[in-house]
């Protein structure tokens, strides 16, 4: 089989087949280990909801986290692998690495966030982590946001060259 013959089978978005190829199934990992990654930080490391006479701690972003890393692993995997067999090939593929990025940095600073920021002191005996509580959300919305947007900005590009 000729060169050119192995590099257009390794391609299949030229084909016309709408299936992922290796080097996508990568950054769409790198994306959603990104997110667990953060959530795991933050769940282990982020400061604790103190509260009442004895001091009794909560890991509030250990209770709430793993909810906010679903929801941005939903995003991600819509705008990358979930689209419709019609939208293959208008953008998703090439936006790829750059959702990568931007899930990666958008997490890394949900996580500095969450674990930097000083807890909100209440009076002498509550202290309520306030940006642990705030960052992930805004991570996950941020998430959403920003694969639509390069998704949709890479389909636009990409609008007079639709595959066949």
């Amino acid at each position: 089989m000729p060169a050119d013959d192995v590099e257009h089978a390794s391609n299949p978005h030229e084909e016309g087949t709408g299936a992922i190829d290796t080097n996508s199934n990568t950054w769409i990992v790198v994306s959603i280990g990104a997110v667990w990654l953060a959530v795991l930080f933050t769940s282990l490391f982020s400061p604790d909801l103190v509260f009442g006479i004895e001091e009794e701690h909560v890991k509030l972003a250990a209770i709430a986290n793993w909810f906010w890393g679903v929801l941005g692993t939903v995003f991600v995997l819509r705008s990358t692998v979930f689209l419709r067999p019609s939208e293959i090939g208008w953008g998703q593929s090439d936006a790829w690495p750059w959702i990568a990025i931007a899930v990666a940095g958008l997490w890394l600073a949900a996580t500095v966030v969450s674990i930097g920021v000083p807890t909100l002191e209440i009076g002498s005996d509550i202290q309520v982590p306030v940006a642990s509580a705030v960052a992930p959300p805004i991570a996950a919305m941020l998430t959403w946001y920003a694969c639509r947007f390069l998704v949709e900005g890479f389909a636009a590009r990409n609008q007079g060259h639709a595959p066949a």
